[in-house]
């Protein structure tokens, strides 16, 4: 039997139930029960063997699942029903595991999704500190002018928003439509749109053609099509977990007694180059010369 304990919270958020603040908060509000007894601690740590239950349901362990989803144009990127809309759940059918989106796209917007039921992997790919690169094809009204975009290029505010800098290719300039590919490492609400809204245009397609290394093209399956599912291969997954581990690396080796030791050494060097800065060298030409001290005797007059 696998004895790996993993925290409770993490449990929670894997069933799909909601974002990691709303997981903890169940918790801390008492629906959850471990082993049929309420836990309040979002860190504690869970066995394999253990029963988790949320509002006394109980959540089934489930299989990882890391899958890429090509969404269609008008298809909103959420697992909640909404009435009258296509939701990307309709691409799920026949998997049993309870998956969630890592990254959405907007209901205007077309390209690559990744579909996960792993919430650590999910944050990998959302979170900026990890560099993720998403790449977008965008084609815009009008012949885009190549220096105003360069100037947004090197980082933007809009609207007291700052968007971080992104790199980017034009693809084609015309007097009616614009295609430029974009590479960005963040993904800000409505981000793209906005900036090119900034810049005067707008924004008439956008299509997200990779995320990392995930691609609509690949050596294996060919196109993904739009509307199409499948299951990420296993470098594709090890490259996302790589860009884990060398994030705790650099953070390791900032605080590697190593790098420490070598700190306070440049520290000390530092201190005794000041030091002998501050040292004044005498120069025995200014020196002052010593008085004369003969004393003047006053000749005294005797009558």
């Amino acid at each position: 039997m696998n004895n790996e304990e993993i925290r409770l919270v993490k449990v929670i958020l894997e069933s799909g139930f909601a974002s990691r603040r709303k997981c903890e908060k169940a918790i801390l509000s008492g629906r959850v029960r471990v082993n049929n007894e309420i836990i309040l601690e979002p860190a504690y740590k869970v066995k394999e063997k253990d029963t988790v239950s949320l509002d006394r349901k109980i959540i089934e362990r489930q299989n990882k699942r890391y899958m890429a989803l090509y969404k269609p144009l008008g298809v909103v990127s959420t697992t909640k029903y909404l009435p009258g809309r296509r939701i990307i759940t309709e691409f799920f059918k026949g998997i049993k595991e309870r998956l969630f989106y890592a990254g959405r796209l907007d209901s205007e917007s077309r390209g690559i999704m990744i579909i996960t039921n792993d919430g650590e992997f999910a944050n990998i790919i959302t979170h900026p500190s990890y560099e993720i690169l998403k790449v977008y094809d965008v084609t815009i009204n009008g012949k885009i002018d190549s220096e105003k975009l360069l100037e947004a290029s090197k980082g933007i505010t809009i609207k007291n928003i700052n968007y971080s800098p992104f790199k980017f290719k034009i693809l084609s300039k015309g007097r009616i439509q614009s295609k430029i590919r974009l590479t960005i490492n963040e993904g800000k609400n409505r981000e793209i749109r906005k900036i090119f809204e900034h810049l005067g245009y707008k924004v008439i397609d956008l299509e997200r053609i990779s995320v990392g290394c995930v691609s609509k093209y690949n050596e294996v399956s060919g196109t993904l099509e739009a509307g199409h599912i499948r299951d990420l291969t296993e470098k594709e997954i090890a490259f996302f977990f790589n860009q884990k581990d060398k994030k705790l690396k650099d953070i390791e080796n900032i605080f590697s007694s190593e790098n420490i030791e070598n700190i306070d050494k440049d520290y000390k060097e530092e201190i005794k180059i000041n030091e002998k800065a501050n040292i004044k060298k005498h120069n025995k030409s200014k020196w002052a010369k010593p008085k004369n001290l003969k004393k003047k005797i006053k000749k005294a007059n005797f009558k």
